[in-house]
């Protein structure tokens, strides 16, 4: 039963997305699946190079394997994930294995964030075949 709605409301947002409508992200959870990733930029005090001084800076993402689509935001494969400290050492163990992740979704704050939207994580567990068949 939940891989038939699932599969309804992939087909149902492969559609609207062809018709140039997609969902809004406000005001709801989502739930998303994609690999865990990390990426290092450089930060204080140049922001020009780690290996030259610059304090690392870490983000960690959620890679999906197609495009999603809201709003105004298309084409989107990578979203970056507001973790706290604790939740990142919590999650460390899931780095490039395939999860899942519910959370809300909001607009990334230029010079802060490195992705148009950001999930505010509610909960990210590794990927479960039987949780979706």
């Amino acid at each position: 039963m939940r891989a038939a709605a699932v599969i309804f409301l992939a087909l149902a947002w492969s559609s609207l997305s062809a018709a140039g409508t997609c969902p809004s992200y406000a005001g709801r959870e989502w739930e998303l699946t994609g690999h865990l990733v990390n990426r290092i930029y450089s930060g204080p005090p140049d922001y020009e190079s780690v290996t030259s001084g610059d304090q690392p800076i870490v983000r960690w993402y959620l890679q999906l394997a197609w495009p999603a689509c809201f709003d105004e935001h298309r084409y989107l494969t990578r979203f970056q994930l507001a973790l706290k400290p604790e939740e990142v050492d919590r999650y460390r163990q899931f780095l490039g294995k395939q999860i899942t992740v519910k959370g809300t979704l909001a607009e990334g704050v230029p010079g802060r964030d490195t992705t148009s939207l950001v999930v505010n994580v509610s909960s990210l567990v590794l990927f479960s075949t039987r949780d979706h068949y």
